[in-house]
């Protein structure tokens, strides 16, 4: 399996104007990480959707290559190694097919989107439909909840039914050839997003599930809020040519161009504040955790615990979103329609500076 192309996760700009009259993107905190069974994980990481029938020609595992799936699972679970890894990457992929299905097959159509959904939600409970996208999320659900606690299996089943649910608001816009407005717009990609799953895994790939009263604080739910914002708003600012030249109306920059009357270039420095605005609101809310938990009854194991699901769970999300957005070719319009632009994993001096940057 080899690719043509190869990736890097471009340097951290700052956020004002690099010269170009383009605003750089925003300056994360957190640092690069990515999992050191990262490459091993990409040699592997076809087989799993081909076993359930996907990518049967080169033309489908092309387009499924350029997504870079096993890198985006290594940077948002950068402790996972061997089949835990595998797991985040398996993931990563079921979510792009069943995006592509959207695009594709199915979502235009808000009764057969509400049919595939349907049929996907009852592998929430681990059963199997015999359609290809709800067996392979059956698999996928059966291997998450293996040996996990009854806290963690019920809020993470809450997370998956809102993230397929939400799909039929978006397939009805769509029907209709009417945009959602901004506020419609935002309370439903909050879900459609997938944010909450991945947080979900990472509890689970990096040791650091919490009970819910400790699940429940609410700093650490302005943080996962946040961290939805944030990724929303650079979701929708690296996809936007994509999304106009498909004549995707609900994006972020469009809904804002709309909402208030603005230009182009108003509406994406909009969004870029808002992102600004999520990261601070994040941080903020990350010291007031630890300032609150320090003179809290909490033991020093919960402490703890807090302390890693913050920092390997809610930082590596919103950092490994960060990356993965501006490297992969996923969101690229092609110049050439006719050509497939597919993406190597980085060599290892990519590999190094992304640990260490």
């Amino acid at each position: 399996m080899t690719s043509t192309a190869a990736a890097t996760v471009p340097a951290t700009g700052s956020v004002t104007d690099d010269g170009s009259g383009t605003r750089a993107p925003v300056r994360v905190p957190f640092p690069r990480r990515i999992s050191t069974d990262f490459r091993p994980a990409h040699e592997r990481h076809l087989a799993w959707p081909k076993s359930f029938g996907f990518l049967s020609s080169q033309e489908e595992e092309n387009h499924h290559l350029k997504g870079q799936f096993p890198l985006i699972a290594a940077m948002f679970y950068p402790n996972a190694t061997g089949a835990e890894l595998d797991l985040g990457v398996d993931q990563q992929s079921w979510y792009f097919l069943f995006d592509d299905a959207l695009d594709e097959q199915w979502g235009r159509s808000p009764e057969r989107v509400r049919h595939l959904v349907g049929l996907v939600k009852e592998g929430i409970g681990g059963e199997a439909s015999p359609l290809p996208l709800a067996g392979a999320f059956a698999d996928m659900r059966r291997r998450s909840c293996r040996d996990m606690p009854e806290d963690w299996i019920r809020r993470s089943a809450a997370h998956w039914s809102s993230y397929l649910d939400h799909h039929v608001h978006e397939a009805h816009s769509r029907h209709t050839g009417t945009p959602m407005p901004l506020s419609t717009y935002l309370r439903v990609r909050r879900h459609t997003i997938g944010v909450a799953p991945v947080i979900d895994l990472a509890e689970r790939l990096s040791s650091c599930v919490l009970p819910d009263h400790l699940y429940a604080l609410p700093h650490l739910s302005v943080m996962r809020e946040m961290t939805k914002t944030f990724i929303i708003c650079d979701n929708d600012i690296v996809s936007l040519d994509k999304d106009a030249a498909l004549g995707e109306q609900n994006n972020l920059v469009l809904c804002l161009e709309r909402e208030y009357g603005i230009s182009r270039p108003e509406a994406i420095e909009k969004a870029l504040r808002r992102q600004e605005e999520a990261l601070h609101l994040f941080t903020g809310a990350h010291r007031a955790l630890l300032g609150a938990t320090a003179a809290s009854p909490l033991d020093p194991a919960e402490r703890d615990l807090l302390r890693r699901y913050c920092t390997e769970a809610l930082q590596t999300t919103l950092r490994g979103a960060y990356d993965w957005h501006h490297a992969s070719t996923r969101y690229r319009v092609q110049a050439d329609a006719g050509r497939h632009d597919t993406t190597a994993f980085p060599g290892p001096t990519q590999l190094r500076s992304m640990r260490h940057a």
